[in-house]
């Protein structure tokens, strides 16, 4: 009995400890809700624009724009915002409990752009200046036990003309509103207001923190835990100082934390008064070393690295600034498929959610002060830099500070990120396209060299004569199809190569198509100012997209291609910066595609494995071996997908077996019949084929005796880049001649309409093969090859076994996957119309490819030479500035030998280097492609029958 009654009594005071400490760490009351699928109603009133003048409900957070209310704003504010301003005025009616020895702060995380607080009929605070950053105010004296009104006044732009041209003067949507969530702090009288840690790769560990209330004789004690929450060592204290204590400790056998390794541990922080527990925090973190070596590089972990990403704003069609939890889940994992380690948020901080997820699932970031074109005043700018800092000053994902973007720079705000930085970690200076980087700028440290948008020529100057560290951090602008993963691997080699090579990021992860209620609610881009990313506002994926997944993968296999006498050895490259390739996931599938016959696309696996992931380093190369089985199978390629050690596919690869292969099927010979008036006119089965019999052309193709849209077949067409428009081949008239070979017809001519020789081979099987040659005169050629015209309304959709779904460029060539790939035709427009992936454009390399059209007429191609299939004419987007290429005009199916780079917003494709240069042509150019039409269709039909069922 003794016993069970000690036993009750030690179980109600270890219940009471656990309940008391728990009841002492911070806790938080949302009033708000926490993303913008969670959102809850406050009453607001409008002051102008939309649904003005009058009391509603919004959702808190949101923008409100978003939600209906006031104008669209992009890249400036209206010009009478001064008298006619856009104001939200909100209320809330809460209930609270207070609590006696308590002290409460609400917390805004993010407020478009001067905000002002009144709770219960008094101003709480001065009124915020800054649109982006959370600041919170001490609300004890103003929080009622019971009933409470809340009252906020947002001005959209602020009544600071300077903070305006920082804030509301910018290249992207000018957003107002509470967008980010709302809530009340508890904490105790004497409580930490906040922790600022230094964890090295060492171990070592010094750790501010922060208190606010004091009393004399009390510690504040430590606890460290792994990321499975065992503690790491036993916890130690130290008295307290007053406002500011720092901690000292070095750990052993520590897991650091790395983009690849993104390992964390979490301290909890406690202030004691004679072992009774007033107050705890808890705070996640990493141990690493970010170092930036002067004239040198960007240094991980004691390991040089090169960073690589894009800009990224935090942005939804449908919700603007407001995001959900999935929304920045899926910005991080998109930005992992395409093999990102870093990302540069741009021109100001995100949620604070988002880089909780980098740090958890390892993506460094660039963290940015607000600002545009203009700095911030210095005394609100000194403000802005310590709110950001501040809050995001403990994730390890955090591997630089932007001081400001383009002319926003103010130097004198260094001093305050490293002020508030324990880690002192460095501000950049992110430099315009030609601005002078060092003009009214020599702080203690090299400057890294930022410069937007550079040239090749001007990379390559700064990367192999220069001598400080290059990091463009805004590099190969994506408007429409263009830039992006265009010339990205040039560039890419370039920075790999060079001693102060830093990486470069990408402008810009999203096309940002706000989604107007005025405008069908399609995503609008504002002409071509936001249409800039590699995906489109709902991710849709450009050709870009796949070019950078695989440029920067970090696992490469070097061969292309599989003979049938394979052993299962391929060349594996490890370019990962910690990951031994042993840590990696290989699988491996023997795959059998399907036939032009067929209605289905993608491929049969007719074999799966494992690999043994082979033992390779960072930055070595090594054999992976593939245990195939003994009697292989029939295949057609062997597919290698590769994860990481996070179990992220960073890499996939199909391998074609070099075989002899029919494609075309056909299970009956026809009969070719010559028409007895025109030796040049051909009947097989049902199709009707008609040749031009001095040039060699076909002319026209008809079935079941109606003409198609196809004719003229083959024309030359070509453009230098000294000529105005497509060079069009002359007209020689010369008699083309007609043969009969061993059941084919042979069709031949000589030096007519450009071709040095024409060659066509009619085949009982319903093959007709074109082989040519054609010699255009010596000089530089966008573009050169044949094609047909086609009328572009009687397509209707295709298939293709090639690489794809997505289209090239000259200087785009990576990222495509072999497969057989269906795309229905559908309307594209860049920046206006997203159906991705494109139907037209150029596609290689391609084995056939089939085009059903209107009339049930099927057409398909072999490629019999290394020919690029061009589809139709490719439609660019609304004033693409020099995000273009050349193609010719004439709508058709083509067959080019060389084909157009494509440039960026800011740069010609010819500033991109060697590899978007226009191909210099001295020789004859040939190539060789068969044509099949209807080869698959019944000829005599089936009666249809109509049943009724009463």
């Amino acid at each position: 009995m003794i016993l069970t009654i000690k036993k009750n009594i030690l179980l109600l005071l270890l219940t009471t400890f656990f309940l008391g400490k728990e009841i002492k760490a911070q806790t938080k009351t949302y009033l708000s809700g926490t993303y913008a699928d969670t959102a809850i109603d406050w009453d607001f009133k409008m002051s102008t624009g939309r649904n003005s003048g009058y009391w509603t409900t919004i959702p808190v957070p949101s923008n409100w724009e978003t939600k209906g209310f006031g104008y669209y704003t992009y890249g400036k504010d209206h010009e009478d915002y001064e008298t006619n301003p856009e104001i939200g005025f909100y209320r809330h009616n809460f209930k609270f409990s207070t609590s006696t020895h308590k002290r409460y702060f609400i917390v805004f995380q993010g407020s478009m752009t001067e905000t002002t607080v009144t709770l219960n009929g008094k101003k709480v605070g001065d009124t915020h200046i800054g649109g982006f950053t959370e600041f919170k105010y001490e609300i004890t004296d103003f929080l009622k036990n019971g009933a409470n009104l809340l009252e906020v006044e947002v001005l959209k732009p602020a009544k600071h003309p300077q903070v305006v041209k920082a804030e509301r003067i910018a290249d992207y949507w000018l957003f107002g509103g509470i967008f980010r969530p709302v809530f009340i702090e508890e904490v105790p009288q004497n409580y930490i207001e906040r922790v600022a840690i230094d964890a090295q790769m060492n171990g070592d560990f010094q750790m501010d923190v922060f208190t606010d209330g004091f009393m004399s004789k009390l510690m504040v004690e430590a606890q460290f835990f792994d990321a499975s929450h065992q503690k790491i060592g036993k916890s130690f204290s130290k008295e307290l100082l007053k406002n500011k204590t720092r901690l000292t400790a070095n750990f052993k056998n520590i897991e650091l934390w790395s983009h690849e390794y993104p390992n964390l541990y979490s301290v909890e922080v406690s202030i004691t008064s004679k072992n009774q527990i007033l107050h705890t925090y808890k705070q996640k973190f990493g141990f690493r070393t970010f170092e930036v070596r002067d004239h040198d590089g960007f240094y991980l972990n004691g390991k040089r690295i090169l960073l690589k990403g894009a800009n990224m704003h935090s942005f939804r069609p449908e919700t603007g600034r407001t995001l959900t939890k999935q929304d920045m889940l899926h910005n991080v994992k998109l930005m992992q498929e395409m093999n990102f380690n870093t990302v540069r948020i741009c021109h100001y901080p995100p949620d604070a959610e988002f880089l909780d997820l980098c740090d958890s699932l390892g993506l460094m970031a660039m963290d940015e002060l607000p600002g545009w074109r203009h700095p911030h005043p210095n005394e609100t700018g000194s403000k802005l830099v310590k709110e950001l800092v501040v809050r995001d000053v403990n994730h390890p994902s955090v591997i630089l500070w932007g001081n400001g973007n383009h002319l926003a720079h103010n130097p004198e705000f260094d001093k305050d990120f490293f002020k508030w930085d324990i880690q002192k970690r460095r501000p950049l200076k992110n430099e315009t396209k030609t601005g002078d980087i060092y003009k009214n700028y020599s702080p203690d440290f090299d400057i890294v060299k930022t410069n937007f948008y550079p040239s090749y020529d001007m990379l390559s100057k700064r990367l192999f004569e220069e001598n400080h560290i290059v990091l463009p951090n805004e590099t190969l602008h994506a408007l429409y199809d263009g830039g992006g993963g265009a010339n990205l691997k040039t560039y890419w080699d370039a920075i790999e190569k060079s001693k102060v090579g830093g990486g470069l990021m990408i402008w810009a992860l999203f096309d940002e198509g706000l989604r107007r209620t005025d405008m069908n609610n399609q995503p609008f881009n504002q002409g071509n100012n936001a249409p800039d990313g590699i995906v489109g506002p709902n991710s849709e994926k450009d050709g870009s997209y796949y070019a950078v997944r695989e440029i920067w993968s970090p696992v490469i296999i070097k061969e292309e291609k599989i003979k049938s006498n394979f052993k299962g050895e391929l060349t594996i490259q490890n370019k990962f910066d910690f990951v031994n390739l042993n840590e990696c996931r290989i699988n491996w599938k023997l795959i059998a595609f399907e036939t032009p016959n067929t209605s289905t696309s993608g491929f049969r696996t007719v074999a799966t494995g494992k690999a043994t992931s082979p033992n390779v380093l960072p930055n070595t190369t090594g054999l992976l071996k593939l245990a195939l089985p003994q009697n292989l199978p029939k295949f057609d390629a062997l597919a290698i997908e590769v994860f990481d050690n996070k179990n992220v596919m960073v890499y996939e690869k199909r391998l074609i077996l070099e075989q002899e292969t029919v494609y075309f099927q056909v299970s009956k010979g026809n009969k070719i019949i010559q028409d007895q008036t025109n030796p040049f006119q051909f009947y097989i089965g049902t199709t009707t084929l008609v040749f031009d019999k001095n040039k060699g052309v076909l002319k026209t193709i008809a079935v079941e005796g109606k003409s198609t849209s196809i004719k003229n077949f083959p024309l030359i067409t070509t453009k230098r880049t000294d000529s105005i428009s497509e060079i069009e081949a002359s007209t020689v008239e010369v008699k083309a001649s007609v043969k009969q070979v061993q059941g084919n017809f042979i069709i031949e001519a000589k030096n007519t309409n450009g071709f040095d020789q024409l060659e066509w081979t009619i085949m009982p099987s319903g093959e007709i093969k074109l082989d040519y040659e054609y010699s255009p005169e010596y000089g530089f050629y966008e573009y050169a090859g044949i094609g047909m015209e086609v009328n572009p309304k009687a397509v209707k959709s295709k298939r293709w076994l090639g690489e794809g779904p997505a289209r090239i460029w000259k200087n785009r060539v990576e990222g495509g996957i072999y497969d057989v790939h269906a795309v229905d035709k559908l309307i594209n427009i860049p920046g206006e119309v997203y159906n991705q992936p494109e139907f037209e454009g150029c596609f290689a390399p391609w084995k056939w490819a089939i085009f059903y059209m209107e009339n049930n007429v099927s057409v398909g191609f072999k490629n019999n030479s290394d020919l690029i299939l061009g589809v139709l004419n490719p439609i660019n987007g609304f004033n693409s500035k020099m995000a273009s290429w050349k193609y010719p005009q004439k709508e058709g199916f083509y067959f080019f030998n060389v084909i157009s780079a494509v440039g960026s917003k800011w740069k010609k494709p010819t500033e991109f280097g060697p590899d978007a240069k226009p191909e210099f042509i001295n020789n004859s150019l040939s190539g060789s492609v068969s044509l099949f039409i209807n080869w698959n269709i019944e000829e005599n039909d089936e009666q249809n029958f109509k049943l009724s069922i009463e």
